[in-house]
This record gives structure tokens, sequence and C-alpha cells, in this order.
């Protein structure tokens, strides 16, 4: 996030008139000086979290929690616990772990029927089930927590108690009650594991401090994921950048367009307006400019391993189809096809859509004959079958990793394409310092056109912003 000296200072200022002893308004308070973007609330509630835990200080779990005791407090989260409706074992014996995950079991799929706030059973289940002991000390892994618990297996109960307290008992499976029971059970169990995990950062922090944990705990904000490592989760996240990009460079754009309104000098008109200076041209006279969208041809690489990349950059450049006379897409794998028509320029794209497009297009066009990555055989066919897709109008957008397996690059082909193009630029997801290596031709690539890294949505929109043309 990027928090400058005013938002700083405007924090500080927050804070002498906020009560410091109502987490939830400090929290709001902070939030709403400090963002500047609603996608980062994410990332700095995990953030919050580690540095004003719930129970003040840098927060602690209850001593012992883990052993027989159970929550017997606030646990990490600071909210009450109820130890009765556990089962407890006599003083001094050792607590045992199938009971205890048995009884957190029942514990949770009744607090999750009932609804509400996830704080108090997921920080049992931090407790109880997620200490270990490490070469440092007592640690806490939202992973073994949640693997000794397995709340996937709580959906049935769940849905069954959601049923019973609406008086639905016997829904049959399939019906619109059912269905609906299972969704919502399926998101409190997904709201859960959530919780837990960011209650596992707490307890940690607790014990390291909240600079080490909020290196890796903190999720990355959705413009500096990677590329390469993003699940479809993280592409969703990334999705909700792509209005706020598109609307920012659109601004940008037209910030240029407008500096841009004076054309050539028109040195007929300048002579004679110089005729009342004594010939001198003092005032220089300039032709009207002829405003023109520029064309775009963007070359998609959809295997698997850059396909998120093309996914998002296809958002991003469809977010912006107002800003160009024209768009034609095509699609390529070891050979090349135009994809423009799977596009519906009416809909608003989202990662799903475009995910499922590019499926279709795998299946339905030429785009794949023996499915690995061949940019020789793909600018070949190019040049051939679409001799008239890139043109002086137009601007050449290439994605992809520039790794070719080992094939001829066909370096002559590229180099037609890009001085038949009023632009060339090419977007590679590596980092810059993979280039050349193994099967790329990254560098050979780069010498004939321009080639810039774009690993994130961030890096990706400051590229294609500082490219757009005018």
């Amino acid at each position: 996030m990027a928090i400058g000296p005013g938002e700083a200072i405007t924090a500080a200022e927050v804070l002498t008139v906020l009560d410091l002893s109502d987490r939830a308004q400090l929290r709001e308070g902070l939030a709403a000086v400090l963002l500047r973007e609603q996608m980062h609330r994410k990332t700095f509630d995990v953030i919050f979290d580690l540095y004003f835990p719930v129970r003040g200080g840098f927060g602690t779990l209850s001593d012992g929690a883990a052993g027989a005791s159970g929550s017997g407090g606030e646990g990490c989260s600071g909210v009450p616990g109820d130890p009765d409706r556990l089962t407890m074992p006599a003083a001094g014996t050792p607590p045992d772990p199938d009971a205890v995950r048995e009884a957190l079991r029942q514990e949770a799929i009744a607090a999750l029927v009932a609804g509400g706030d996830h704080d108090g059973i997921a920080g049992q289940i931090v407790e109880q089930l997620g200490e270990y002991n490490s070469a440092t000390g007592t640690a806490f892994s939202s992973y073994q927590a949640l693997k000794a618990l397995n709340p996937q297996t709580l959906i049935a109960a769940i849905a069954d108690g959601l049923l019973a307290a609406a008086g639905e008992d016997g829904a049959a499976p399939g019906s619109f009650e059912y269905e609906s029971a299972r969704r919502v059970a399926r998101s409190r169990v997904a709201g859960l594991t959530e919780r837990v995990t960011e209650l596992t950062s707490v307890a940690m922090a607790a014990r390291r401090g909240p600079e080490a944990v909020a290196k890796y705990a903190a999720p990355q904000l959705p413009e500096n994921i990677a590329f390469f490592a993003a699940t479809r989760t993280e592409l969703h996240r990334m999705e909700q950048t792509v209005r706020p990009l598109a609307r920012q460079l659109s601004t940008r754009l037209l910030v240029r367009r407008r500096r841009a309104r004076r054309g050539p000098i028109d040195l007929r008109r300048t002579l004679r307006q110089s005729m009342s200076t004594g010939g001198v041209p003092i005032d220089l006279a300039h032709r009207r400019p002829r405003p023109t969208k520029p064309e775009l041809v963007l070359l998609c690489d959809l295997s698997g391993s850059v396909a998120g990349f093309s996914n998002f950059t296809l958002l991003l450049t469809h977010a912006l189809s107002a800003e160009f006379s024209k768009i034609r897409v095509f699609g390529f794998v070891d050979s090349v096809d135009e994809i423009t028509d799977y596009i519906d320029p009416s809909r608003t794209l989202t990662v799903d859509t475009v995910v499922n497009m590019f499926d279709r297009v795998i299946r339905e066009t030429d785009v794949a004959r023996f499915g690995g990555s061949d940019y020789g055989n793909m600018l070949r066919t190019f040049v051939r079958d679409f001799p008239e897709a890139v043109t002086h109008r137009g601007t050449l957008l290439i994605l992809g990793d520039a790794r070719s397996n080992h094939t001829d690059p066909a370096l002559a082909e590229l180099d037609e394409l890009v001085q038949r193009a009023r632009h060339a630029f090419w977007l590679n997801p590596e980092r810059r310092a993979s280039w050349g290596t193994g099967d790329s031709v990254a560098d050979k690539y780069g010498r004939l056109i321009d080639m810039y890294e774009c690993r994130t949505a961030g890096q990706l929109a400051d590229v294609i912003g500082r490219l757009l043309p005018v």
C-alpha cells in the first residue's frame, strides 16, 4: 500500500479524536485515511490485527490453552469461550487428542449453524489444534489446525442444522432449500477457515513480533501478485484492479492527447502571419491534427505457463477498447489463429469468462497443433495467413514468455512485423534475469522489438500506460 507523509500525518491526527479503547472504531478510522483503494482492505485488516490484537498490546494465547484446559477465555481473538461445552479431562490427566478434536468439531458445527462471528471457535481451534514445538520454541500452524479439524467434512452437518433451524428437516437433496443450506454452509466454513489462518498469524505475532509475521502473513496487494504464481482466487482478486487501472490509463491518455493537439508547423500560415512583424516568424502557426484512434493487434500466448498473464492483459485491453478504433486478438500455442469473434464487445469480461473462452479456443481453433510452445512456427504462420493484420496504422502487442522449446525463433518474420507496424512492443511476464536462459529466446527477440518485463498487474498497467499510442 502506498502510504505517504500526508496519510501518516492524517492518521496521527485521527488517533487524537478516536476512542482508542474501541478497536472497531480505530480500525475504520485508520482505514478511512490510509486506504486509497478498497481492494487493499483485506491486506490492511490482516496487518491491523497483527499490530492491534484484540486483547491489547500484541496479545497472547491463553497460557496452556493447547493443553487440557480448552479455550478457557479469549483465545487469540479475545472472544470469550465456553469451556463447559467442551469435554474436559480430569485435573492432571493429559487430554485425549481425539476427544478434543471431536469436541471442537461439535463446537464448530454449533457455532456455524448459529452464524455470527467466527472468532471464538476459530481461536479455540488455533489454541488446541494448531500449536507445535519448533526449533525456536512454541509456534502455531493453521495448516496443522485445519488438517486436524478438516472443516470441509462439517458442511453436511452444518447444512442439516440450518435446515432444522428453519423447519425444513425433510428437504430433499437437490431441492431449493437443501441447495441453499449447502451454499450457506460452504460459505461459513470458508469464513472459518480464513479466520483460523488470520488468528494463527496473530498468535505468531504475539511471540515473534508483528514485523516478522507481516512479511508472510499479509496477503499481497492484488497489483503485486506475480502472474506466474497466481491461483484462480488471486486472479479474481487481481480482476478487481482492472476497472480502476483502466480509468487511470484512460485519464492519462486523455491528458497526453490534449497535449498533442498541436500538429506540425504550418509553414505557409507562419510566413503569412510574419508579414505583420516585418517578416520575422515570432508566432508559429501549427496545422490542426487529425484526431484518430489507433488500431491494436494482440498476439496472446495461451499456453498454460502464461495463460494467467494473457488473461489479465486481455481484461485490461478490453476495458480500454474505447481508446482504439479497432482491436484484433490472435491466440497461439505452437500455431496461431484469430480469436476476436470469441470476445463479445458488449459484455464485461471476467477471469472466468476468459478462462472458459480460452478453453473453447484451444478446442475449436488452430492455435495448437502438438501442445508445446513454438514461437517460430507461430510467427511464420501469422505472417503467411494474416498478412493484412499488422499495418502502419496499428500497434502490435505480443504477450508471452518467449520460451520456444529450442525451435527456430523465426527472427526474420518478427522483424518484418515490427517494420510493418507503427508501434510494436513485447510484454514478458518473466523476470528480466531469466531472459535468454534455458529455451528462452527473449534476448534475441529483444534486439528486434522493445520488450518489457510485466510480472505483476502494477507493472503491466505502468508499461501499458507509457506505451499507449496517442
